[in-house]
């Protein structure tokens, strides 16, 4: 039996789009593929609705390896994706893309909150920052159009 999904799926690694086969979910194969003391960021699957779908998306700061061995949701998720990186702010930022993206694809994830910054950081999610559009609305609010006010007598 083959430990990898015959179907590709788009993430990211390391801030660029790469096409990536997710592997069975199980100790062994944590065991096996997964470096000791590696940081990065994880994508956990598991079937919905007769398809394999992302459940879960996060990362380990300090070893991979540990917390996809003791991993929740070993069980219930069937695959897996792993994306090492250099230090933890790549691992964060890959988690945040990824648990934006797949939000907004419409895939509900199990996680409860939001990614948070690596510990004694106070780094801002990449993907929740609009600053375009923040200076929009703030423009917008100091400085309604003309046919939004309204004259008094």
């Amino acid at each position: 039996m083959s430990a990898s999904v015959g179907i590709p799926l788009l993430v990211t690694s390391a801030g660029q789009d790469a096409l990536t086969r997710a592997v069975r979910f199980t100790r062994s194969v944590v065991h096996t593929r997964v470096e000791p003391k590696s940081i990065g960021a994880y994508l956990l699957l598991g079937h919905v609705r007769g398809a394999i779908r992302p459940l879960y998306v996060g990362r380990s700061d300090t070893c991979l390896h540990r917390r996809l061995y003791h991993h929740p949701l070993q069980g219930i998720a069937t695959h897996f994706i792993v994306t090492p990186t250099r230090n933890p702010d790549q691992a964060y930022a890959t988690e945040a893309r990824w648990y934006h993206r797949h939000l907004c694809a419409g895939h509900p994830l199990l996680n409860r909150i939001h990614p948070a910054s690596p510990a004694g950081t106070a780094r801002r999610c990449p993907f929740c920052q609009e600053p375009g559009l923040g200076r929009a609305l703030t423009r917008a609010l100091l400085h309604p159009h003309p046919s939004e006010t309204r004259s008094t007598p």
